[in-house]
Formats: C-alpha cells, structure tokens, sequence
C-alpha cells in the first residue's frame, strides 16, 4: 500500500481573519506577502548602528512597524484595456488587485457596477526622475459600510522620513519589515510623497556623499496620521500616532539588481 502523502501546513497570519467570497475585511502591512510562496532564503536585515535588538516581534502589534494603509471611498470603474481605477479629486488612480482577491472583486463589480465602497488600500508610488509622482493603490479588502478606524481618504503611514533621489518632495519610506516574505526576493521598498512640516527636532533625512557616515543627521522614524492630497498627488501630515524617533525598526534590505540584469531587462 502507498505510503499516506504529507500534508504541509501554511502558517497564517494572526491579524488576519476569514477570507469571504465577497470582501475581505483584514489589515495588513504593505510588506505582507499577497500571494503564497516558497520558502525563502533568509535577507540581510538592515539597522542603525543605536539598535541593540529588534524591535518588530511578529505577533507584537505594540512593537512599532513599517505600515503604509488607508482607506478611501470611491466607484471602481474600468478602462477600455480591462484596468480598474477610481476618480479622486478629478483624477484617475489606477487600483491594482492581487492573486485569490481578484475573482472575488470581479463579481463584486459586475454585480454592483455602479455602487461606492469602502476600499481598504496600499498606497503605491512611481517615481521617475524629473517626472510628477504617478499615485496608484493596492487593495487589500472592500466593504459596503466603513469598518475601519480611518475616514475616507486618511492613511496610516510608519517609515523613515527622508528624500531620495527621484523625487524632490520627502517621502515616508516604507521598508519591509524583518518577517516580510517576497516571492520575487527583492524586497523593494515604498516611497510615499508627503507633506509635513514639524516644530520639534526631527527633519526629513538626506545623505550627503561628502560627509562621513558618523557626521550624517539622524534618520528619523515617523509614525503619524495622513490625508491623501489628490491635488499634489501627495499626503498631507494630520497627527502623530507616536512621537518621532530615531530607533528604526529592523527591516530587510532591497536587492538591487545587477547593471547586466537592469540592461537585460530594459532591452
């Protein structure tokens, strides 16, 4: 008689409830794995040199994390190419569904084409140099009522403050936290444009190649309430959820691909 196949269980996440046909009512992280995946090799994890230990635990909601999700209340609608997107402000954003989602979106939409809904999001940002940040949104989950904590619009944001290259607007730079999974494994992180200004210590991070390391200003760890701006196409600063600090969470480090791999690709 053959022997009895193996059966492997998946672990799920704990802050993640029932997934329904309909909607899926659960709050995630922008580094949660949306698909399931291999196994992964254990990346570098990335820290400042102040920290001594993690400060993440998976599980710990008290420990701060990288999160960047809102929610907003708009009509999917879609293109002559199939793409959904809704209209902000006077503007299209693009709205971007994933794996075992999209079915249940799809006869969501076709069954009420023209209702409002909740829309539980990740912000997601392109950026290309010299170009206007181009907003689009993940989804993560879609009620007919609000049942979240933010209003239409607001967002949860928690990364480092600092600028980057291609943009010449601070961003909120979402990592992905150190128990993150990546079927791609490279970790990419998420730049969100926003506008604060703050009368305490703490100020948008900039490196500068000609001053050595130990001399650089701190990078500062924001965790705070903010408004989708669809004018600016940016996130305007409401409030702090915790105060500034310069403890960075760990997280994993974004893999670059090599300059062969890039041209490859480009080509």
């Amino acid at each position: 008689m053959a022997s009895k196949p193996e059966i492997r269980s998946l672990k799920k996440k704990a802050t993640s409830p029932d997934q329904t046909e309909a909607s899926v009512a659960t709050e995630e992280t922008v580094e949660d794995n949306q698909t399931l995946a291999p196994k992964q090799k254990q990346k570098s994890l990335t820290r400042p040199p102040e920290d001594t230990a993690p400060t993440t635990v998976e599980g710990n909601e008290d420990k701060p994390i990288f999160q960047a999700i809102g929610t907003l209340q708009a009509k999917a609608e879609k293109d002559e190419e199939g793409n959904f997107f809704i209209r902000l402000g006077g503007k299209r954003y693009g709205l971007f569904i994933l794996g075992y989602r999209y079915k249940a979106w799809l006869k969501q939409v076709e069954a009420n084409p023209e209702q409002n809904l909740f829309l539980r999001v990740y912000p997601k940002c392109l950026m290309i140099p010299r170009k206007p940040p181009k907003m689009y949104f993940q989804v993560a989950a879609w009620q007919e009522e609000n049942q979240w904590d933010e209003e239409p619009g607001q967002f949860r944001l928690k990364g480092i403050w600092q600028f980057v290259p291609q943009s010449r607007t601070p961003v909120i730079s979402i990592y992905r936290n150190h128990n993150a999974e990546d079927p791609k494994g490279k970790f990419k992180a998420a730049h969100i444009p926003v506008l604060m200004r703050r009368d305490d210590e703490s100020a948008p991070f900039r490196f500068n190649p000609k001053i050595a390391k130990e001399d650089l200003p701190p990078r500062w760890f924001i965790q705070g309430l903010f408004k989708f701006i669809p004018s600016r196409d940016s996130f305007g600063f409401s409030e702090d959820l915790e105060p500034p600090t310069p403890k960075i969470p760990w997280y994993k480090k974004p893999v670059k691909e090599s300059p062969d791999k890039m041209k490859k690709n480009k080509n």
